[in-house]
């Protein structure tokens, strides 16, 4: 009876250890290239420091399956063209994350690199923009939400434990509610560096056969050792 218990114990271990868990890697650093752009000017082109973000991965499917990342208070940033009358505006917060229906309409994985299209993205953020002139006065805590862009190209690199996504659109301001013939569209490239990896690998296949096959050879000679002494 222990011997069958030991040998339905090796199947179950290699048969969980052919499916690996999907792992999530957690990012202490960041950045984000933004740009924006109104018609053929560009108004803003500059970087920013992010401070929080995950992303969860399974490399067998392959796939991206979830992420999210923030950016706190940024500093002042200097417009290269002024918009609306404003010529400085400060990021308050964004929360970037996946949107309903999220799903990879391709990805690929091999040496250590998993390349992906994926999408719906979602964005949550808050902006306060001014004049360093005083005038226009300036106008703080702005709600600037974009629900559904489109599919973006992104990377996960394994072995660098980092996570690139790219052409993430932040908001889009109309132009006409400040006097300019163009809207406002915002992007951002965002790249994250890993630290730490919160799903641990399941063993591989080999390794769970070699345990398996341990504990049936232990209960064997448990129960030869026992006949004997009988």
């Amino acid at each position: 009876m222990h011997i069958r218990l030991i040998c339905l114990l090796t199947v179950v271990l290699y048969a969980g250890s052919a499916t690996a868990a999907p792992i999530t890697y957690f990012f202490s650093s960041g950045s984000a290239k933004i740009t924006a752009t109104a018609g053929t000017t560009t108004i803003v082109d500059t970087t920013i420091a992010l401070n929080g973000s995950f992303v969860t991965f399974d490399t067998d499917i392959p796939a991206v399956t979830d992420f999210e990342f923030t950016a706190g208070q940024s500093s002042p940033i200097t417009m290269v063209n002024s918009y609306g009358g404003f010529d400085t505006f400060v990021i308050e917060s964004a929360i970037i994350s996946t949107g309903v229906g999220f799903s990879n309409p391709s990805a690929t994985y091999s040496n250590g690199i998993l390349d992906f299209v994926a999408g719906p993205v979602d964005v949550e953020g808050v902006y306060s923009a001014s004049h360093t002139s005083g005038t226009p006065p300036p106008v703080s805590n702005l709600s600037a939400p974009f629900v559904g862009t489109s599919f973006l190209n992104g990377t996960v690199d394994t072995d660098l434990l980092t996570f690139e996504l790219l052409g993430i659109t932040l908001t889009r301001i109309a132009g006409a509610g400040l006097g300019e013939a163009d809207d406002l569209i915002v992007k951002a490239d965002v790249t994250w560096i890993g630290t730490v990896v919160q799903t641990p690998p399941v063993p591989e296949p080999g390794t769970a056969t070699l345990l398996g096959f341990g504990l049936a050879g232990m209960a064997l000679r448990r129960k030869r050792t026992s006949r004997g002494n009988g």
